[in-house]
């Protein structure tokens, strides 16, 4: 009866560490995509230039990065917004800013939220 008992109870924490490991599994994620500018954007104060690029976001850092050949070319904060729906293709969000075009956000082709461009909040700009 002891043995059975502390069966029961070993598999009882080891459920309980696997449901937590999941819950726990979102947070840290990076999300990463090629991604083709079809025009030179501004990121951050960066000038990207046309050209494929690897767009990586780091939920933990809340870091999006852009990346040609393994070299990063430019850095800023971004924040997670919540779509309706899910996306259909992966895209660049843009504004014309002052003769140039900045960079707004991303979104990742199947992804259900869109990758921000500041932090949290903070508006760079109105989407026309």
């Amino acid at each position: 009866m002891k043995r059975f008992i502390m069966g029961m109870l070993a598999a009882l924490i080891v459920s309980a560490l696997a449901s937590f490991s999941v819950l726990a599994g979102d947070k840290g994620k990076v999300e990463k995509k090629t991604i083709t500018f079809p025009e030179d954007i501004m990121v951050n104060g960066t000038l990207v230039k046309a050209g494929d690029y690897e767009v990586k976001f780091d939920e933990a850092t809340n870091e999006l990065s852009i990346l040609k050949n393994g070299k990063l070319e430019a850095k800023t904060v971004a924040h997670i917004e919540a779509r309706s729906d899910k996306a259909k293709n992966t895209a660049l969000r843009t504004i014309e800013k002052g003769g140039a075009t900045e960079l707004l956000g991303v979104t990742f082709g199947g992804s259900d939220r869109d990758v921000m461009v500041g932090a949290n909040g903070s508006t760079n700009g109105t989407q026309e």
